[in-house]
């Protein structure tokens, strides 16, 4: 008797730490390499800053379609709801930018999101600064070129816009369409709220993008692009 229920004493002792061990290793029946062999090899900046860009593109594409969202909503509520969870998207995708461009400053294409993300937080200072950033180390970036026309346009500097469309025109025409139909817009919005800006001087500038306007769409009626414009 007394043999048995030390049998089944060393038993039992042995079921529970076998159970403790069991627990303490989460059930993997993988190799036990120790806690070192298990630890990440650090990551280069380069590597780091991949993943900061990475992350900050993923927080544009939520920011876009959160303004798709405020844009179709007929609820005030709604659309102030989606605009502020666009400008929340915008501002993360900033400080992870931030992060790329502090890891691997050569990085054009984080300078420019870092300016796009400042740009649509009404930051048009700082996205200017950013942007030049971009066109220093890559001074044909046409994307970069066409973001900074609509920043110029942000702090009502028409001629900055004008030079960097025309600049599109002859090197980057999708580029310049879509700078063109924000000059459009601009002018539309200032119409409505000219932020400082004189009616004598918005009425120049909307005569010269209808003008451009119309021999885009001559040219590209006739299949052509008129290169070096200067006018």
């Amino acid at each position: 008797g007394m043999l048995m229920r030390i049998v089944i004493s060393a038993l039992m002792v042995w079921l529970l730490a076998a159970g403790a061990a069991l627990a303490a290793g989460g059930g993997s029946s993988g190799p036990s390499g120790g806690s070192m062999g298990s630890m990440p090899a650090p990551r280069s900046p380069d590597e780091l800053a991949m993943a900061a860009y990475k992350s900050g593109v993923k927080q544009i594409e939520k920011a876009k379609s959160a303004e798709t969202d405020a844009a179709a909503a007929t609820d005030p509520g709604r659309q102030k709801k989606e605009s502020e969870k666009a400008a929340r998207s915008y501002g993360d995708a900033r400080d992870y930018f931030t992060k790329a461009t502090a890891k691997k400053p050569g990085m054009y294409e984080a300078w420019n999101y870092l300016g796009y993300s400042e740009r649509k937080l009404g930051n048009y200072p700082e996205a200017l600064s950013a942007y030049d950033h971009a066109l220093q180390l890559n001074p044909n970036y046409g994307e970069a070129i066409e973001y900074r026309g609509e920043a110029y346009l942000g702090l009502n500097r028409t001629d900055d816009a004008k030079a960097a469309y025309l600049q599109l025109f002859g090197s980057a025409r999708p580029l310049a369409d879509q700078l063109m139909a924000a000059m459009h817009l601009w002018v539309a919005a200032r119409r409505e709220d000219p932020k400082g800006l004189s009616a004598g001087d918005l009425d120049a500038f909307a005569h010269w993008v209808d003008e451009r306007g119309q021999l885009a769409q001559q040219t590209a009626s006739l299949g052509i692009g008129l290169v070096n414009q200067t006018w």
